[in-house]
């Protein structure tokens, strides 16, 4: 039977402890049918004013202002400076608090975040307070990763921090474990209550209500005043009363009518009062709720009927008592202790003969039963008749069996895979050993960079070499002298092919940047409004340069007819006559020049080099500041700005002061004396050499190490150069262990694995004797002694010839100054090639 239990709810919310709910698939629910409540008289106040927003807005988050008891924490990423993100946090809070929470927006690993504060990392011990603030109070931290993981601040959702700032600044609202909510059903004259718990979701009352019903959820729209709730808003952001109230306006997209019959079959008694109670000397209103559940009835035995199988239980016939401790059937007595004991009940459906045969009554004995007693048996019998040892011999000798079957499999199983995984990585290195001979294919085919001409001419020196020595060989005198001549005249054609390409190449790049600037100046001002749209706008200035950039990009055009070319130069000589200037004087005249040799019909190869000129002088008359500087402003600003922030060193061959990455670096140069256009320039500064393999060997060493997590390694440090002297110097361009001297199969490995790389810790073999030296942990024990001598020779000329190194690695070292390397290291990852 049914028995309901009225419990109080009270303001307070202590006073709810040990409410009990009935469970639902939506979690626990109560239903309400109270009438609707009746709010208490209060003066009329503008609504907007009188309350703050129940849901999160999308403002700036300049607009607020931190509180003195929380901090703001401004997040940067040194990878992407233009990336922000803002939040707020209570000045007590611990770095490890803030971190944790910064990892699961970022949603990236807690262990593999670190936070920086002026290139130091923050323990996570101390408090945001003991921080140093600027002077409004706010704190800038650097994010980092230290597996180099990708990460964007710009993809964190701007809603949800500011909704928790408007939490961190608004005062927090008395907290209810569980919210009513009166329904008002439009155009039905209905109204219902119901309650629920205060996390749950708007979308799973919807849920609820369409089950209730047999409606879809998506068909229903709640509105609070003329909005419509959120599906993802949490009950406990609504505007409620102090008793846990608030009205809700109910409604269907298509005018459907709801059936609110089926609202009450599963109570049909209220389970929602107002009773007003004495409190002092004024009366207080407080909101009661009824629990209506079924009890659990124990079961108390009974009968059964042994016709019909009816079986009848003893039940309570009062309310419910007081449970008992202990359940009937956990307690220990007499009857649940001895044998158990069975009853039969027999009842004869017939009458039977029970008496001997006699002379009086006849008894037939066809079905009769003789039993006769076997001999004894003793336990010893029984055992060797049973044969269990025999038996479970059989059964341990098949499952003995089974395991070395199941043995086989796995080790089969485990072999087959180590075969698969051994075949895909002979795939990858062949892979990867075919993308690099193409990508140099590539690169000697159609070369761009001073690398890649350094590379032909280092070839041709090879072919050169060679062909020397050929000669040598096969000749004397005379046609040896020939056979010099004949090499001498195919290395000057060699060379002379291979500058003209050069000197195109140069054109071209030289275009590709004129391009680029007309394009950067011409471009209008973007900026996103108010509503996330792209507004553009365009300046003066943008329009003078965009029809500067048209008239250069008509004129250096080259299929124009003769009448066409005539109309576009008398157009720009009136577009020029605007500037008061001796180069857009000295412009006009050459253009009225090419005029006079169009009539005189003069072709297109005797006008090239006056419109060349024209061109560079037109090129140049844009990007004079003096006529346009509002043009050029922008681009002179972020010139000036990257040669003042840079540090800046004199080239002693052209006398001009350059930024440091304008030179030439590796780790044995005492200063920075010549320019990298000088040293390519100057014969005697000029070194053949190829450096596609050595940069290869390199990269690998670098991506073995960022692999092993150790930032502070030398390898980050060192340039190709540097790996140039290492191999060809002090390990003569061979393997230590096999004399490989295929540069492209060695590599350069740690000596000992647990320590980090190093030209003092570095061993030159090829891959194969890579993959099994890296297994040795102590490799002195392995090698022979001659072995073991030569690698320690070479250290100790690498201390030699990099002891500044030794300096930098222990001041980096102590200063914690070796984070600030790995930056520029993370950005060659995409160029590293996988083996």
């Amino acid at each position: 039977m049914d028995v309901s239990r009225t419990v109080g709810i009270a303001p307070n919310p202590e006073c709810l402890k040990g409410v009990v709910a009935c469970q639902c698939e939506l979690g626990r629910e109560k239903l309400l049918t109270a009438p609707p409540y009746k709010r208490a008289a209060s003066p009329p106040c503008d609504e907007s004013k009188s309350r703050y927003l129940t849901a999160p807005c999308a403002r700036d988050l300049e607009q607020y202002k931190c509180p003195i008891s929380h901090i703001l924490v401004t997040f940067k990423s040194p990878l992407h400076p233009n990336e922000v993100f803002n939040k707020v946090f209570p000045a007590t809070t611990p770095i490890k608090f803030v971190k944790r929470k910064l990892a699961k927006l970022l949603s990236v690993s807690n262990n593999n975040l670190l936070l920086t504060k002026n290139r130091t990392v923050l323990k996570e011990t101390s408090v945001l307070s003991d921080l140093k603030t600027d002077a409004l109070g706010n704190l800038i931290i650097d994010v980092f990763t230290k597996d180099s993981d990708e990460f964007f601040l710009s993809s964190i959702p701007k809603e949800s921090y500011v909704h928790e700032l408007l939490h961190a600044v608004i005062p927090k609202k008395k907290t209810m474990p569980f919210i009513a909510i009166k329904f008002r059903v439009r155009n039905q004259n209905g109204i219902f209550t119901r309650s629920y718990h205060s996390i749950m979701k708007v979308h799973e009352i919807k849920k609820n209500l369409a089950g209730l019903f047999l409606v879809d959820p998506d068909n229903l729209v709640l509105l609070r005043g003329e909005n419509p709730l959120k599906d993802r808003m949490a009950l406990l952001d609504l505007d409620y009363d102090k008793y846990g109230i608030v009205e809700v306006e109910l409604l269907t997209k298509n005018n459907e009518k709801l059936n609110l019959d089926k609202l009450y079959k599963e109570m049909p008694v209220n389970d929602v009062l107002s009773v007003m109670i004495p409190f002092g000397s004024t009366l207080k209103q407080i909101n009661v709720e009824i629990f209506s559940e079924l009890i659990e009835k124990p079961y108390l035995g009974g009968y059964r009927n042994v016709y019909t199988g009816t079986v009848y239980h003893h039940a309570y016939t009062q309310t419910p008592q007081k449970p008992e401790k202990l359940p009937p059937e956990k307690k220990n007595c007499r009857d649940t202790q001895t044998a158990e004991e069975r009853e039969k009940i027999y009842d004869t459906p017939y009458s039977r003969s029970t008496q001997m045969n006699t002379a009086q009554a006849y008894i037939p004995n066809v079905t009769d039963t003789i039993i006769i007693p076997k001999p004894y048996e003793t336990y010893e019998q029984m055992i060797f008749r049973l044969k269990h040892n025999h038996y479970a011999a059989i059964i341990q000798r098949a499952f003995r069996r089974y395991q070395f079957r199941e043995k086989c499999r796995r080790w089969i199983h485990e072999c087959m895979e180590r075969i698969d995984r051994i075949k895909e990585e002979d795939r990858l290195e062949r892979e990867a050993m075919e993308r690099r001979l193409r990508r140099d294919l590539i690169t000697k085919t159609f070369p761009k960079t001073r690398e890649d001409f350094d590379q032909l001419y280092s070839m041709v020196d090879r072919w050169k070499h060679a062909e020397i020595a050929r000669i040598s060989q096969l000749h004397s005198k005379g046609p040896k002298i020939a056979e010099f001549t004949l090499l001498l005249d195919k290395e000057v054609e060699l060379l002379r092919c291979i500058e003209a390409y050069r000197v195109k190449v140069k054109e071209d790049s030289k275009k590709i940047k004129e391009k680029k600037f007309l394009e950067e100046i011409s471009k209008p001002v973007a900026w996103f409004g108010r509503d996330g749209k792209l507004i553009t706008m365009d300046t003066v200035e943008i329009q003078k340069a965009r029809k500067l950039k048209e008239l250069y990009n008509s004129f250096i055009r080259d299929d124009m007819t003769v009448r066409e070319r005539m109309e576009l130069l008398v157009d720009m000589k009136f577009a020029l006559q605007e500037f008061r200037y001796p180069l857009a004087e000295e412009i006009i005249i050459l253009l009225d020049r090419e005029c006079d040799l169009l009539v005189r019909r003069c072709d297109e190869y005797q006008l090239e080099f006056l419109r060349r000129r024209i061109a560079a002088s037109l090129f140049q008359l844009i990007k004079t500041s003096e006529l346009n500087a509002g043009v050029t402003k922008c681009k002179d600003i972020r010139d000036y700005r990257k040669m003042e922030n840079s540090r800046l060193h004199f080239c002693e061959l052209c006398h001009q002061v350059k930024s440091y990455t304008d030179f030439p670096l590796n780790a044995k140069m005492n200063g920075y004396l010549v320019c990298t256009s000088c040293s390519w320039k100057d014969v005697t500064e000029r070194s053949w050499v190829e450096m596609t393999p050595y940069r290869f060997i390199l990269r690998a060493v670098q991506r073995d190490e960022r692999r092993r997590k150790c930032w502070g390694s030398l390898a980050f440090v060192l340039q190709d150069k540097d790996i140039f002297f290492i191999v060809e110097k002090l390990w003569h361009s061979h393997s230590a262990i096999s004399e490989c001297n295929d540069v492209t199969e060695l590599r350069l490995c740690r000596w000992h694995v647990n320590e980090d790389w190093s030209p003092w810790n570095c061993f030159l073999v090829t891959v194969q004797e890579m993959k099994a030296h890296l297994k040795l942990e102590v490799p002195e024990e392995v090698y022979d002694e001659e072995l073991v001598q030569k690698v320690r020779n070479k250290h100790k000329l690498a201390k030699a010839n990099f002891e500044p190194l030794i300096t930098v690695n222990k001041r980096f070292t102590e200063t914690g100054g070796w984070q600030g390397v790995r930056a520029p290291a993370i950005s060659h990852i995409d160029a590293v090639d996988q083996i």
